[in-house]
């Protein structure tokens, strides 16, 4: 054991969002994250100048969006394989580094203090290969509750189809919508409480316990790990959304505009470095300890 102690809901809850604002690992996560960025944006760009940089309109598109324009050349650049080829090296790219970023912060974790850049790369290199293992078993979990939110949507639209009134169809099709949103944040919290186990025991090495813990965890204190889940996840993807709304207001034309928009998307990236790094500490300081002499659910005792 590393000397995590579970704490209540609450203190986990304070202490994630403060854990969060490493800016050692914030500065890392956007540098890494940009690798799958170029190898996809280097190619769209060379498309883009290739179309337009000849244009009498290309500098009116550079500061206005233009649909019928945009239409048109996202025609023209699928007729070729260049960019679906960049597409899945990015993904291809962002797979495989995810891993390293995840085991960035299950190191700082581990060592209970924030870490210089070079105990950042060292603790990511040196959970690649559990993170990995457990990326790949993660999709147990993912493929049992995609399987039932496909049901429910099945189930859906047979409901949408028998119903006599659009109002009907409406509310099947929304809680069928609902329960599919429903099964994968179950997943998500699940496989997030799985990573959050490396944090707690030093000692632990196999994804599959990991994974089994998570789970465990999660059957234990469901509302617990869903409400920090959910409750970090909104607040990230909020903030998200206003630093994409900012984004979409500036334009990057010129180099200022360039480097406004450049600073304003990496801004959004370290928000979600913040998200995921702020959950992990959150459901880390509510896992059970593998010597805990007392079960603690969220149920009553009689339960």
């Amino acid at each position: 054991m590393n000397g995590y102690t579970r704490r209540s809901a609450f203190a986990a809850f304070g202490s994630a969002l403060t854990a969060g604002l490493q800016w050692r690992l914030l500065i890392c996560w956007v540098l890494i994250t940009l690798l799958p960025t170029l190898v996809v944006a280097l190619p769209v760009w060379h498309v883009f100048d290739s179309l337009l940089a000849q244009s009498v309109h290309a500098d009116t598109w550079a500061q206005h969006f233009d649909g019928l324009m945009f239409r048109d050349v996202m025609s023209e650049a699928q007729r070729g394989s260049a960019l679906n080829g960049a597409f899945v090296a990015g993904l291809l790219l962002t797979v495989f580094l995810s891993p390293f970023l995840t085991g960035m912060v299950i190191a700082s974790g581990r060592a209970g203090r924030s870490l210089g850049f070079g105990g950042l790369m060292q603790g990511g290199g040196t959970e690649y290969g559990r993170m990995f293992r457990l990326l790949l078993i993660s999709f147990v979990p993912y493929g049992l509750f995609g399987f039932l939110a496909q049901t429910a949507l099945n189930m859906g639209d047979t409901h949408a189809d028998a119903a006599l009134l659009p109002s009907e169809a409406d509310l099947g099709t929304n809680l069928a919508l609902g329960a599919a949103i429903l099964c994968f944040v179950l997943a998500q919290s699940i496989v997030e409480s799985a990573r959050a186990q490396f944090m707690v025991d030093l000692g632990l090495r196999s994804a599959l316990r990991a994974l089994w813990r998570g789970f465990m965890q999660f059957l234990r204190r469901p509302f617990t790990t869903l409400g920090l889940y959910l409750a970090i996840t909104v607040m990230g993807y909020a903030l998200a959304t206003v630093i994409a709304s900012w984004r979409g207001h500036t334009t990057a034309a010129g180099g200022g505009g360039f480097v406004a928009a450049f600073a304003i998307t990496q801004l959004g990236v370290m928000v979600v470095a913040w998200m995921r790094t702020a959950r992990l500490y959150a459901l880390a300081g509510v896992a059970q300890p593998t010597n805990a002499r007392r079960r603690r659910t969220d149920f009553a005792p009689a339960l």
